[in-house]
């Protein structure tokens, strides 16, 4: 132990002791404190960076769900067009062939008509040579001829009529045709509509229940690295104030041991 000659020199000595020790104890109880402030700020940054790149992530997986929705949204368009498109083919294909079918079924008609009508004017011409060698009465001959002649105008009426009739079905027929081509069509397109919208509507349904999920999954994400965090920061200041215990007491030991060491030599210059 250091000797001393004088009281005063006790009491200064160890006041400037005591004042040493003190500035030790603030300096360490310093130190704690910026190294604790300098982890916490770190730990704060790499808080804040785990949650940008989280909110990243997310958001290029929705922009990658919304562009795979959109391309199959285009996709579905192609397709359905394309279906549509054969559609109307096939409905100007089969058109096309009932109208040539009903014309040929006309001209055949009318050939059939006009067949018939010189049948009966070779019918009358026949029988108009016939009364002209058959009656020696001119008053004769007028008579035959004149019940040739009605004769033929009821014949030919009754041809007209019965084509007339077979036209009018015909024409009928090819309009009822072109009707259900016509309905079967817009039946047609009007299903592809449907399953388009219901295609699409599907694809929806599909993306919101894709993006619900990664909102989830993002929450669960930012809520573990938050645990992590506060856990991190925990741990942190109990380690500090573990440190900050054992400073304190070995400071009160320091200050005890130079309040004995005072006494002692303060003990020296007791007589």
């Amino acid at each position: 132990m250091k000797s001393f000659q004088t009281i005063e020199e006790v009491n200064e000595y160890f006041e400037n002791a005591l004042a040493d020790l003190d500035n030790e104890y603030e300096q360490k109880l310093l130190t704690i404190e910026k190294n604790e402030q300098q982890v916490t700020m770190t730990l704060h940054k790499q808080f804040e960076q785990q949650k940008a790149a989280i909110a990243q992530q997310h958001e290029d997986e929705e922009y990658k769900l919304n562009q795979n929705r959109n391309q199959a949204i285009e996709k579905i368009e192609m397709l359905f067009a394309n279906k549509r498109k054969v559609i109307s083919v096939n409905y100007k294909v089969t058109y096309e062939e009932e109208q040539k079918n009903y014309h040929v079924n006309k001209i055949e008609l009318l050939e059939q008509k006009q067949a018939e009508e010189r049948r009966k004017f070779q019918f009358y011409n026949n029988r108009q040579q016939a009364l002209l060698s058959q009656f020696e009465q001119v008053s004769d001959v007028t008579e035959g001829m004149e019940q040739a002649m009605d004769s033929l105008h009821q014949e030919l009426t009754d041809i007209l009529i019965k084509y007339k009739q077979q036209f009018d079905e015909a024409e009928q027929l090819f309009e009822e045709s072109c009707h259900g081509l016509v309905q079967q069509r817009d039946e047609a397109i009007e299903n592809l509509m449907d399953n388009e919208a219901a295609s699409q509507s599907q694809l929806d349904d599909q993306l919101f229940e894709a993006l619900q999920d990664l909102s989830e999954r993002t929450e669960k994400h930012y809520e573990q690295i938050e645990q992590t965090f506060m856990k991190k920061e925990q741990s942190l200041q109990e380690m500090a104030f573990a440190q900050q215990q054992k400073i304190n007491a070995n400071y009160d030991e320091q200050r005890e041991k130079l309040f004995e060491l005072q006494e002692q030599a303060l003990a020296q210059f007791d007589y």
